[in-house]
């Protein structure tokens, strides 16, 4: 016998929202009776719900699978009535249906189950008190609706539902994702209509209750039922700060096209005024962008002066082609000190304005950029803002020429130039760099030898140059390396578990040849910060305006333990030390290091990931010529990519008079509550420079976030610092949504290793 119902219900019940009052027979499963289960058959549930939705008993569908119809009695008359009564079952692998009474008259194709039905699947539990339909014009009417719908956690009723092919009709319908005799949120609507071929939905009439006392009411809205993207409401974000008072925008969502849509966002600031954040998103065959504008008008604590921020990000491929852009804009220095916004435009001294072109081949990248900056510090004065770079071109490649000989190629041609209003005198002008090098790199499964040899050009065409300098500079040097290598393997066993440890002795040697410098210009050229990784560079400079002399030896050693069974590693030990030769002549205008040093400080660092969620990193460097501790961090952390993150962390720099230490957390205390907190303090000026508290309480239906945040600012800008707090609240229906959005972006701003897809 043809199973009729299938085609018609089970499409419902993935789309129909409801609530009920009782409800053990939707299939709701504890967390004790979970533990009952064979092991094959127990599903893990949520830490902060009681059970799930869940039966085991109907198995997996299977397509194709014939139709079992069994029942007490069965009559089947000539003109093609079919009457089944008492225990009715109509099964399929992964779904069946029982009532007490069936008829189809399949001349017609209409059918009726009139004293109750039950639908269960491995996706639904469905009961009604009566049902009819046809089976020809796939459609049919239930009454006396009760459902939970396993995927979405969700159970709900409905006094009438109407279903035909694409759509259906609900009147008088809820839904929540409450546990089964809890009634903390539903939602109510007289009439619900679902399109399941648009992918959206309607309803009027519409209550939210909490407790079974209405809160809200709307008389019509609409809503997406599938991913596809609806226009409509979002929840507002609320915020309470000291210097701001209360801070409520009400994002607006606005579905534009498939590959297009933007959100445009009311705002009012209590001690401020009001105003709008936008942002346009796309995606096209060159790339996903993003386009975010927002303006504050007549700023009440700024002389009434409308404030106003933007950014475009934009990144894609065509072909071996990658093609970016960053730009910012703010309308004044202190926009962020102020104002917090939503739009995730990041907070910095200097604001990118890039756009840039890169290509990927197998030999050869090439490189296009035009890059500009807005300073957003009044306190930097001209000579120190950066310079712009219009355009900058680059090449560079790795082509073989005879066996493992290759040869290495950077080119780089820039223009820099500087803002119309700098009054600094600095120099601009044209500059191009290259560093053709050959290398022979000679490996096998237990060391490498890698000789390598450099010449470095740089020339300058300048404008803006006192009379006595040189318009045209240029200089040539060379540069020499050997970097080499062995790899020691053993079998080990930590506590039983096998390991497999290497020992790593690592040696480089690098001989540049000195130029005389001093009358070049220094357009983007930095020293590099000392670190393990950097006693095995070539130049010790960023940039191409420094070729930094040296004579050099560095010496390295890294240990590692290897899990044998899953190839991970457990632990990686380093420590190095470079040598030099002779003092290094060519410097930058504030040196990090000491030129006349005879060696590097001793440079250590070990991460150990001691257990599947736990790490901890460590670094240090001491200065052995004056015995004293140049710097030194260490950071554990906790991250089960779930529900729990823990991180402490200290950083100490004697030389820059830096010592600071910090602890985060989000950890739980109970089954429905984990608390947040994040406090960074500064040792060597004793204060606290940020704190964050608070706590969050969850359930199968409710989320609720109380965070209280005080950090130090610089609200003029002159160097004095005050305590600025916020408090922020978040609220969300699980399975609906919530409003409070910025609190996910703060936690992720301040917290090691939290991500809001954990959530």
């Amino acid at each position: 016998m043809p199973l009729p119902t299938q085609r018609i219900l089970l499409p419902a019940l993935l789309l129909l929202a409801g609530a009920s009052a009782a409800d053990n027979d939707l299939n709701w499963v504890d967390r004790e009776e979970m533990a009952t289960f064979p092991p094959v058959q127990q599903r893990t549930v949520p830490d902060w719900c009681g059970g799930m939705y869940y039966n085991p008993s109907v198995g997996l569908p299977v397509e194709g699978s014939d139709t079992v119809v069994t029942a007490d009695h069965s009559t089947l008359t000539q003109d093609g009535l079919i009457s089944l009564d008492g225990d009715v079952l109509i099964e399929q692998p992964g779904r069946r249906i029982t009532t007490d009474s069936a008829r189809l008259d399949q001349s017609t194709g209409k059918y009726e189950l009139e004293s109750g039905m039950r639908l269960e699947s491995d996706q639904a539990t469905f009961i009604a008190d009566n049902m009819s339909g046809q089976t020809r014009r796939r459609e049919g009417s239930l009454q006396g609706v009760r459902y939970a719908l396993f995927d979405i956690s969700s159970r709900g009723s409905a006094d009438y539902i109407y279903i035909n092919d694409n759509t259906t009709t609900i009147t008088n319908g809820s839904y929540t994702t409450c546990a089964p005799g809890s009634n903390g949120w539903s939602l109510h609507g007289k009439r619900i209509f679902l399109d399941r071929e648009k992918g959206w939905g309607e309803a009027e009439n519409v209550v939210l209750k909490v407790k079974s006392t209405p809160v809200f009411w709307l008389p019509w809205i609409t809503f997406p039922i599938d991913d596809r993207r609806k226009t409509g409401l979002l929840f507002p974000t609320i915020a309470i700060g000291d210097d701001n008072g209360l801070d409520i925008s009400q994002p607006i969502y606005i579905n534009i096209h498939p590959q297009m849509d933007a959100t445009l966002a009311p705002r009012f600031i209590d001690g401020r005024g009001s105003g709008v954040d936008t942002e346009f998103r796309y995606l096209t065959p060159l790339g996903s962008g993003d386009l975010s504008y927002g303006v504050l008008f007549n700023d009440r604590k700024f002389d009434d002066e409308d404030r106003q921020v933007g950014r475009w990000t934009h990144n894609g491929n065509v072909g071996r082609w990658n093609l970016s852009t960053d730009f910012n804009y703010v309308s004044d220095d202190f926009y962020f000190k102020d104002l917090d916004t939503g739009l995730e435009i990041s907070s910095q001294t200097h604001l990118p304005r890039l756009a840039e072109a890169r290509y990927y081949g197998r030999t050869w990248d090439m490189l296009g950029r035009m890059q500009s900056w807005q300073t957003i510090d009044p306190t930097l004065a001209d000579q120190d803002l950066p310079y712009r770079r219009l355009p900058q071109l680059q090449l560079s490649g790795d082509p073989s020429l005879i066996g493992p000989l290759k040869g290495l190629w950077l080119s780089d041609f820039t223009a820099f130039e500087r803002s119309s209003s700098d009054d600094s005198g600095k120099a601009t002008g044209l500059r191009g760099h290259a560093a053709p090098a050959l290398s022979l790199r000679l490996q096998n499964s237990w060391s490498y030898l890698e000789p390598r040899g450099r010449v470095y050009h740089t020339q300058y065409k300048l404008d803006n140059v006192d009379a006595t300098d040189e318009e045209n500079p240029e200089i040539t040097t060379w540069g020499a390396s050997l970097d080499s290598g062995l790899i020691f393997e053993r079998p080990t066993n930590w506590f039983g578990t096998s390991y497999t440890q290497t020992l790593e002795p690592r040696l480089f040697f690098n001989k540049v040849g000195y130029e005389d410098q001093s009358e070049l210009p220094n357009f983007d050229t930095r020293e590099v910060t000392f670190s393990y990784n950097a006693l095995f560079r070539e130049n010790r400079f960023i940039g191409y305006d420094r070729i930094g002399d040296e004579e050099k030896l560095a010496l390295g050693l890294t240990s590692r333990f290897l899990h044998d069974a899953s190839g991970r590693e457990q632990l990686r030990l380093r420590v190095a030390q470079g040598f030099y030769f002779e003092d290094r002549e060519v410097l930058t205008d504030d040196p990090l290091e000491d030129p006349t040093d005879d060696q590097t400080p001793l440079v250590g660092d070990a991460r150990w990931n001691f257990a599947s969620d736990w790490y901890l990193y460590t670094e240090a460097q001491w200065d052995l010529e004056e015995n004293e501790r140049e710097r030194s961090n260490f950071q554990i952390g906790y991250n089960d990519r779930e529900r729990r993150v823990f991180n402490v962390g200290y950083h100490d720099r004697p030389a820059d008079d830096i010592q600071e230490s910090e602890i985060s957390a989000i950890l739980p205390i109970h089954r429905h509550w984990r608390v947040v907190g994040r406090w960074m303090y500064d040792l060597e000026n004793k204060r606290t420079l940020e704190t964050m508290a608070g706590a969050e309480y969850r359930n199968c239906c409710w989320k609720l976030r109380l965070l209280s945040q005080r950090e130090l600012t610089d609200e003029d800008g002159d160097g004095d610092v005050e305590g600025d707090s916020t408090i922020w609240f978040q609220i969300q229906m699980i399975g609906l949504g919530g409003f409070g959005g910025q609190v996910d972006s703060l936690l992720e701003r301040s917290i090691p290793g939290y991500r809001r897809e954990y959530e």
